[in-house]
């Protein structure tokens, strides 16, 4: 009979495995297909089979299933596959599927379960007796906020390279189904768009899975709160970025029936990181750490690392939505920049204070370092995209080296949004006022 333990360890493994890999698969999928420097197809074929074979691995030495652990990942990767499997059953005409699909779709769904199984059968081989148990949970919320990062890396890639008008019509493309749009159409600008589009699917299907596991496997009422917030969250985002295009709702096709919004494009582009802000705080509430029973350590400065913790986040969405509103109307970039030392100002010294003061606290020192170095960095490609966009010529198309200047930037401050809610959330959990802690202790 397996342990209580060994019962919460399961709970969510092959939710957490499966999602992974596919998160890892898209990824490796949108790099290798990108229109400037497309992989061949051979070496994206191979990539794809290997990140199906360390789905497996990890099952068989992280799991107890075995080969089924890797078998059922695999499964559950495939069919998340199929939502942009889609584009290579497409045929010629708007919402056709070519005949190949017959055997297209099932034989992805058994080459996935497949090669995770025997990815499961070399991870078994190796698995050590007193492996310890995973937080499946956490992990899972992990998975979900690493795609989250990746489609705001993607929707980067998107406003850099001028594509967020290419799909003239939502949420068809071109009036397919958006999940049938053909590869072989997706060329340029296009290609950037209609990626992002898939992206926003695959974010919205682990968020709706990670919410309905943590309501069936967490019994604070918060996280699941918290886990409902996000659903809604990522539906509405998904619409702003469908009205963005069209302006409203509407079936046509046509470029004259649309009327795009830079006002959404702007809500859009600052509710992404605060989604991806959402999704890290649940991963900070089902950590092992969090959840561990540690009692929080007395300390005079607690109230004040409280308040630092509250205005750096605070200060960082300022600058996001002041970045977006330069990024899409090219206007207040005096403002964005002089905000930007405020927030520099800010983040240095709640990270060294985090860094310096809690000896005794070993994760609050890494989020003092971790929040200080992404704030360099982060003022670092700042000036380095100022210059960028200095030496942009009106009507030349943008130098790769530009938009990934730029799109790091954008990406780096939503990092950065992340690390100042860890370090809020983890500061109000470890630390607690002395003098309040005395008068409860009393």
């Amino acid at each position: 009979m397996a342990t209580k333990a060994q019962t919460v360890s399961r709970r969510g493994d092959i939710l957490t495995l499966g999602f992974g890999t596919s998160v890892a698969m898209w990824f490796l999928g949108y790099v290798c297909r990108m229109p400037s420097a497309p992989a061949p197809s051979w070496a994206l074929g191979l990539g794809l089979l290997a990140c199906l074979a360390a789905g497996g691995y990890v099952a068989g030495r992280l799991t107890d299933r075995g080969w089924t652990g890797g078998l059922a990942a695999g499964l559950l990767s495939s069919a998340i596959n199929l939502l942009i499997l889609g584009s290579l059953l497409g045929g010629d005409r708007a919402n056709q599927v070519v005949p190949s699909a017959l055997w297209w779709l099932p034989g992805s769904l058994v080459l996935g379960a497949g090669v995770a199984a025997a990815g499961a059968i070399a991870g078994r081989s190796t698995r050590r007796r007193d492996t310890r148990v995973v937080n499946w949970t956490g992990a899972f919320a992990g998975v979900a906020a690493a795609a989250t990062l990746l489609q705001l890396l993607v929707g980067g890639f998107v406003t850099g390279n001028k594509a967020g008008l290419s799909v003239v019509d939502w949420p068809n493309s071109f009036g397919y189904n958006m999940f049938l749009y053909p590869l072989s159409r997706m060329t340029g600008g296009v290609y950037y768009e209609h990626a992002h589009r898939l992206f926003g699917s695959l974010v919205g299907l682990t968020t709706v899975a990670l919410a309905a596991h943590l309501l069936r496997s967490d019994r604070r009422s918060r996280v699941k709160r918290l886990a409902l917030v996000a659903v809604l969250a990522v539906i509405v985002q998904g619409i702003l970025g469908g009205l963005r295009v069209t302006g409203g709702f509407t079936a046509s096709t046509s470029p004259e029936a649309m009327a795009p919004s830079i006002t959404l494009a702007i809500v859009h582009g600052v509710l992404g990181p605060a989604f991806f802000a959402l999704v890290v705080a649940i991963a900070v509430l089902t950590s092992t750490t969090w959840n561990s029973g540690v009692p929080a350590r007395a300390s005079a400065h607690a109230g004040s690392e409280h308040v630092f913790g509250l205005l750096l986040v605070g200060a960082v969405a300022v600058q996001l939505l002041l970045g977006a509103i330069q990024r899409h109307l090219a206007r207040g970039l005096m403002v964005h920049i002089t905000f930007a030392v405020a927030v520099l100002a800010l983040a240095l010294l709640h990270g060294s204070r985090l860094w310096g003061l809690y000896e005794g606290q070993p994760l609050l020192q890494r989020l003092g370092r971790l929040i200080m170095t992404v704030a360099a960095v982060q003022v670092s490609l700042g000036i380095l995209a100022f210059f960028a966009v200095q030496l942009r010529v009106e009507g030349v198309p943008r130098p790769g080296w530009d938009v990934l200047l730029t799109t790091a930037h954008q990406a780096c401050g939503s990092v950065l949004l992340g690390c100042s809610v860890m370090g809020a959330l983890w500061s109000r959990r470890l630390l607690v006022q002395a003098e309040a802690d005395a008068e409860r202790r009393a």
